[in-house]
């Protein structure tokens, strides 16, 4: 498959939900995005075989589940959580053999590493696994705070650590730790950041990342609010976004979702029912109650979708059309792991869909039938 320069990064929890809503997506959206897939550590439970994983299981499962749902096409993959249970001294056997069984189930990982991982002991596993084909060789992941002068001559030893030029690099500015509550104001330091990065290097792509969404779910029980997405809109203001904006200037953000990752040793409590629908400029968050029958409970929260003025239509993506379905009562509920499926489906397709509009791309809307016997979900 052709390699394209991506117009956004979304960064995701290699959860269920999330490699699923990749797959969902439309051919022409998932076409202008790398997706930066961060792995949960071993102790996490794992959502398809309902234990913990072996190390052995995690560098296998990894490949296959990016392979089988996001195939031959380049993603960012992030380990820097598997470092403490699997072993310092032991990557440079499994780090290396996780991409090497990614590739050969068709996956197309980039690695992702810090600048101190390029000049400290993790140097010789990850130069073991950088990416062999395509323009980007691998992603340095660079904390807002580590943007200062001594910046410059740490990126240029680390790109040399790995044997890379520049160019066969991508710099993700990770504004995960930023405050987001002024988007005046963070566009100030995001312009800034974007001009020292690269004035530093001529980079395949700087990615600017971060999130206004809260770490506690913002929406009461049986209630909706209204969270601004200040990140994209300090990303606009930033760069100036319009037809002609640079191509390396790529957006990105945490999908549906915020920047903490919290991974947990089981899953048992009960997931909250509730839609997270990204708008032009907001997140639409609609929770339902935590009492009840699931089907009427969510049939309820995406009616109040549907009626909220803010709903793109059920052409839109897959899933707006479920989301759609299980209003009319057609389809669903559906569980946690396919509420943040379809989040993240819904999420991506209206980054890319703006972010594209913006720069005169278009793309296809799908006709989606009604059930051939409606009674029968009913």
């Amino acid at each position: 498959m052709a390699r394209t320069r991506p117009i956004y990064v979304p960064a995701l929890r290699l959860k269920q939900g999330e490699y699923r809503g990749l797959q969902r997506l439309a051919p022409d959206v998932a076409d202008k995005i790398v997706p930066r897939l961060v792995l949960p550590p071993p102790k996490e439970r794992d959502p398809e075989k309902h234990r913990l994983l072996t190390k052995d299981e995690i560098v296998h499962e990894t490949g296959r589940r990016i392979a089988d749902h996001w195939k031959m096409r380049d993603a960012f993959l992030d380990v820097r959580f598997l470092f403490q249970e699997f072993g310092e001294t032991e990557c440079a056997e499994w780090l290396p053999k996780m991409f090497d069984v990614a590739r050969k189930a068709d996956a197309q990982p980039i690695p992702v590493l810090s600048v101190a991982d390029a000049l400290g002991p993790r140097a010789a596993a990850f130069r073991l696994a950088l990416a062999t084909e395509g323009a980007t060789k691998a992603a340095i992941r660079v904390e807002s705070g580590e943007i200062d002068r001594e910046l410059g001559g740490r990126l240029v030893a680390a790109v040399f650590a790995l044997g890379v030029s520049p160019e066969e690099c991508a710099v993700l500015a990770d504004f995960s730790d930023a405050d987001f509550s002024s988007a005046p104001a963070v566009a100030g330091i995001a312009q800034a950041a974007l001009e020292d990065l690269q004035g530093i290097g001529r980079w395949h792509h700087v990615v600017f990342q971060g999130t206004n969404f809260p770490d506690v779910n913002p929406a009461e029980e049986d209630g909706n609010t209204v969270i601004p997405r200040n990140e994209w809109l300090a990303w606009k203001e930033a760069i100036k976004l319009d037809g002609t904006s640079p191509e390396h200037l790529v957006f990105g953000d945490y999908g549906a979702d915020c920047a903490k990752f919290e991974f947990k040793k089981a899953s048992g409590g009960i997931p909250i029912r509730h839609y997270r629908y990204t708008t032009p400029d907001s997140w639409l968050v609609v929770r339902g109650s935590a009492k009840g029958k699931a089907e009427a409970v969510m049939r309820g929260v995406c009616e109040r979708i549907l009626r909220s003025g803010k709903f793109a239509g059920r052409r839109f993506s897959s899933a707006d059309d479920y989301i759609f379905k299980t209003a009319k009562g057609w389809g669903g509920p559906g569980n946690g792991s396919t509420w943040r499926e379809i989040n993240t489906t819904h999420h991506i397709t209206r980054v890319v869909r703006d972010i594209g509009g913006i720069k005169g791309m278009s793309f296809a809307e799908t006709t989606f039938n009604d059930p051939a016997d409606q009674l029968s979900f009913l």
